[in-house]
């Protein structure tokens, strides 16, 4: 056998060096890359949060369509900074109402009713949460059309919930009505959005769940007192 050549030992080193190269440039400039945009993407698509169709208004409802979900109401309840300047923020905006020692939200609505006074109401939207015998949730949403509140100017619009909690629209019958419909199951909450027009030239826009108040904008002739449960501010 012929002794290796000195050549020969050249020109293999040359090869290997150039392999190694050629494969450190492949595992770490495009398989590492290709890794790295995948894994990128992937923590993207889990760090950022997806909203959900029914957190949407759509064409179908005509509203926030976040008012027909299950637990949309109490989510957002959950998720408010733990705050109460309900008071501070009353004496800010209208001090004359905070000197007759109203305390809550609830007690400012109905002070407002009986001592001022109602001059119209419009109720834009109601949301039952109904549970039936068998229990499968139903949404019963009634939207009032030309700012009325006649009963012929009222839509109905029944819903069912997915596995997922999402709304689905059922279609209804000529002769169904509310009340028909709320007798099929239990009622479990209320919710109502409605504008109140006082006769001191005031206004409030509010939304009610369960004779709660859970939003409202009071515009007390230019001051406007907004909360969200007790968490409020007057600017």
């Amino acid at each position: 056998m012929k002794p290796i050549t000195l050549k020969v030992w050249i020109l293999w080193a040359l090869v290997l060096f150039i392999l190694g190269v050629l494969a450190d440039y492949y595992f770490l400039h495009i398989l590492f890359h290709e890794k790295q945009n995948g894994n990128g993407t992937h923590i993207e698509a889990m760090g950022t949060p997806v909203e959900t169709p029914a957190a949407q208004p759509t064409p179908e409802t005509g509203v926030d369509s976040s008012f027909l979900d299950r637990n949309a109401s109490d989510e957002s309840a959950n998720s408010l900074p733990q705050q109460d300047n309900f008071l501070a923020s009353l004496k800010a905006c209208a001090p004359e109402i905070a000197a007759q020692a109203i305390a809550t939200p609830e007690a400012l609505l109905e002070y407002l009713q009986k001592s001022v006074g109602v001059a119209r109401e419009e109720i834009a939207v109601e949301n039952y949460h109904l549970t039936l015998k068998d229990g499968t949730l139903r949404r019963v949403h009634v939207i009032a059309a030309d700012n009325t509140n006649s009963a012929d100017k009222k839509e109905i619009r029944y819903f069912k919930l997915d596995a997922e909690g999402y709304p689905e629209r059922l279609p209804l019958k000529s002769d169904e009505t509310v009340e028909s419909l709320l007798a099929q199951g239990t009622v479990t909450k209320h919710e109502v959005k409605s504008k109140l027009d006082l006769k001191d030239g005031s206004s409030v826009s509010l939304e009610m769940h369960d004779q709660r108040a859970f939003e409202f904008q009071y515009d007390n002739h230019g001051k406007v007192l907004s909360c969200r449960l007790r968490a409020c501010q007057c600017p």
